[in-house]
């Protein structure tokens, strides 16, 4: 992997709100759906183009990353099921370490405060605060949570 780009979700229905399943059947809204595609078109703008795109399973992530497909279609798709947890960063690093396989251009699509923390296990300093719909790319020069990477973009979407 040369580059790792940490996408949160975009910005979803409440928990509570109707027809939302719990919180993993949560849905993209009409706004967080304009904030992936505003990210991803900015993505492609940057030269970024994933040979694979992993995913959190839960629904919000998983229309995120249709969205982003949309534009690069010739990503594998691939869903983690820890990129739902926190609980075992070095285990997400190494699961998107095993996806990742070969691939130079890796698209995560998660939650805060995973991508967070896992930015700031690759940075080795505090990592970013990942708004609905915004993105970190992390250039690496070494193997992943060797400390060797640089942020190289931040971006967040305007609110719509």
């Amino acid at each position: 992997m040369k580059e790792l780009v940490f996408m949160r979700h975009g910005a979803a229905q409440a928990a509570l709100e109707p027809g939302a399943r719990g919180d993993a059947g949560r849905k993209l809204s009409p706004e967080g759906k304009a904030q992936i595609e505003a990210s991803s078109r900015r993505l492609k703008e940057l030269g970024f183009s994933p040979g694979v795109i992993i995913s959190s399973p839960l629904l919000r992530a998983v229309e995120t990353a249709d969205i982003a497909a949309a534009l690069f279609p010739a990503a594998r798709r691939v869903q983690e099921p820890a990129l739902a947890s926190s609980a075992q960063l070095q285990g997400i690093l190494k699961a998107i370490d095993s996806h990742a396989a070969g691939n130079s251009f890796v698209l995560v699509i998660g939650h805060q405060p995973t991508l967070g923390l896992l930015s700031g296990l690759l940075l080795r300093t505090a990592g970013p605060h990942f708004t609905t719909g915004s993105f970190a790319c992390l250039k690496l020069t070494g193997e992943p949570g060797s400390g060797k990477a640089e942020l190289a973009d931040f971006f967040s979407p305007e609110t719509f």
